[in-house]
């Protein structure tokens, strides 16, 4: 028996199938290019798919794929799906039904550029599959444990009652680091942890005896850390001017705040770190150094939610392959005196915890 988990961008649809028990990885890929130039990958199988190809096609062409490599629907016990934001309904991994459906369709303006296309594939999936079981899992479900301190935003107490509040994300990569780190530190895991998952999208979390207890995302996944093309945390002062004084229209700022600023805007070359690294433009280096200077004021932050720190782990593409990034951070943390021994890099593994859970989840459900 196995189990699917998918993981549904705004383009692409990462996959990968594992062992019921165990789980051991089977395959790993991606239907990329949605909408553009679609394209089936999986180790050394690389497939152009029919540039019509939505969403429902393409988890269409994937079960024929996975039939073809010996996963086929008799096979999947569940499949798991990664939902960006849970609210405050969903704090755990949860078994879908139309109710559960119904509430996560409500929870759609929290997260409007990531949830639907998250519940978009869970939706079809249940069209195409509906005899097997399908489980979210919350990226911000980690962070549930955040004291409620935390949690607030020093807005008017009647926006809390309405869902204003810090959430945080990047929780199913956080609770792998929490899993996968005794092996590298000893076989204990450090009690006062600082993770910083770099990537695309950014964000560091604090984590105490396994848990969150503070993160740099906050009410959105624009928050906190600059990323490849969003702002992270910025001066609302100038989101009321650029409105007020730039005539942006709220679609147009979303835009800039998502799509158009971060390593791309400061750089203006691209939201690439790789590509930055590896230029020798001004604007190029200026973007790096405004990263890893910023992504240190951030980590700093941090540290009074635990009081000290133990260990430094990175994870994400760039916080696992940008070394100069490490370096330059770390140097403008070397008053926390982390030892070299306790910072560790780790592989993000999103879809491994997503499996554990999926395995946890319908090892409590009775077979139908």
């Amino acid at each position: 028996m196995a189990i699917l988990v998918l993981n549904a961008g705004s383009s692409s649809l990462k996959f990968a199938v594992y062992d019921e028990k165990g789980p051991g990885e089977r395959l790993r890929g991606q239907v990329s290019g949605i909408g553009t130039a679609p394209r089936l990958v999986c180790g050394e199988i690389s497939k152009l798919l029919p540039a019509a190809t939505t969403y429902r096609d393409g988890l269409a062409i994937l079960l024929a794929f996975l039939r073809d490599e010996g996963v086929s629907q008799t096979v999947l016990r569940g499949i798991g799906h990664r939902v960006v934001h849970g609210g405050a309904a969903f704090v755990s991994p949860t078994l879908i039904d139309d109710t559960v459906l119904t509430t996560l369709d409500s929870l759609r303006s929290l997260a409007p550029l990531h949830l639907p296309f998250g519940i978009g594939v869970l939706r079809d999936m249940r069209a195409l599959l509906p005899e097997v079981p399908q489980v979210a899992c919350f990226d911000t479900a980690f962070h549930a444990t955040q004291p409620e301190l935390a949690t607030r935003l020093p807005l008017p107490r009647v926006y809390r009652d309405k869902g204003y509040r810090r959430y945080g994300f990047h929780g199913l990569n956080y609770e792998h680091i929490v899993s996968a780190l005794p092996a590298q530190a000893g076989g204990t895991l450090p009690r006062r942890l600082l993770a910083a998952h770099l990537g695309s999208g950014s964000s560091m979390c604090a984590i105490q005896d396994g848990k969150s207890v503070g993160t740099t995302m906050g009410f959105s996944t624009a928050d906190g850390l600059v990323m490849g093309t969003r702002t992270g945390s910025i001066d609302p002062g100038v989101l009321v001017a650029l409105m007020r004084d730039e005539k942006l229209t709220l679609d147009q700022l979303e835009d800039l705040l998502y799509r158009k600023s971060g390593l791309l805007g400061l750089s203006g070359i691209s939201g690439d770190m790789r590509e930055l690294l590896a230029s020798e433009r001004p604007e190029a280096a200026e973007a790096v150094e405004y990263y890893c200077y910023s992504a240190a004021r951030h980590a700093a932050s941090l540290v009074p939610a635990l009081g000290g720190v133990d260990a430094i782990v990175f994870t994400g593409g760039v916080g696992e392959n940008a070394g100069p990034v490490r370096s330059r951070i770390m140097a403008h943390l070397a008053w926390l005196h982390v030892p070299p021994t306790h910072v560790h890099v780790i592989p993000a593994n999103e879809e491994l915890t997503m499996a554990r859970h999926v395995a946890s989840v319908l090892a409590l459900t009775p077979e139908a």
